[in-house]
């Protein structure tokens, strides 16, 4: 065995203890839970997501790795706060819990200044900012289509996402008012005249009086103050 052969197999000796100790990088770990979570907020149909990593703890040494990553997360919310494990199977096996905060950036409708209890909402009244979303937009209007000619229910501040709750069908007949009444007769249209026994906005369930026959009926109000009975 030549001088060289010598030592470089002490040199390996020497390292040998080292290298079997070799920590795995805690900027790995991270760097694969947020790009986890990241393309799961994606597949969610989430666009500019942004992922905030709790910092891992800088005294967790863990064998590096000899195969890639693997991670995963039990729990189905894809904004806010999130849990990802990150898994290395071989050649010691190990996991590392990494908590993360997910949020997405959307353009949402808001009003650009505040409006009162009862006031109409017209377009002028609506502006459109961005905001920063930490979780699902459940009951919040998101078409301003949906807002446009809404009555305000309660008093609501600019610049606030608007709630489904916050809005209401403006009342377009008033009890006792003569409203025109349309009946569908094996494919056609029969129009006729009632007394509204309620008041009634644009979707409702109204009760009507034929005053023709005085029989009560029930129908739904449309957008143009006419009733449908069905």
């Amino acid at each position: 065995m030549t001088r060289k052969h010598e030592l470089t197999i002490a040199t390996l000796l020497l390292l040998a203890p080292q290298l079997a100790t070799a920590a795995q990088s805690v900027s790995t770990i991270t760097a694969a839970a947020a790009l986890f979570a990241e393309k799961r907020a994606l597949e969610r149909g989430h666009n500019h997501v942004n992922v905030n990593v709790r910092p891992v703890d800088s005294r967790v040494s863990l064998m590096t790795c000899g195969v890639p990553l693997s991670t995963s997360s039990s729990g189905e919310q894809v904004l806010g706060p999130v849990s990802v494990a990150v898994k290395c199977v071989s050649p010691a096996p190990w996991t590392v819990h990494v908590r993360a905060t997910v949020t997405t950036t959307m353009e949402l409708p808001v009003l650009g200044h505040s409006v009162n209890r009862g006031d109409i909402i017209s377009r002028g009244d609506i502006e459109w900012r961005k905001r920063e979303i930490s979780r699902p937009l459940v009951g919040y209007v998101t078409d301003e289509n949906k807002i446009i000619g809404k009555e305000a229910r309660k008093h609501l501040r600019s610049g606030n996402p608007l709630r489904s709750s916050d809005l209401v069908s403006p009342q377009i007949i008033e009890r006792g008012q003569t409203v025109d009444l349309v009946a569908r007769s094996s494919g056609l249209l029969v129009n006729m005249q009632g007394k509204a026994l309620a008041n009634g906005a644009e979707g409702d369930r109204l009760l009507v009086q034929n005053t023709s026959s005085g029989k009560k009926v029930e129908g739904f109000v449309m957008a143009s103050g006419k009733v449908l009975i069905q």
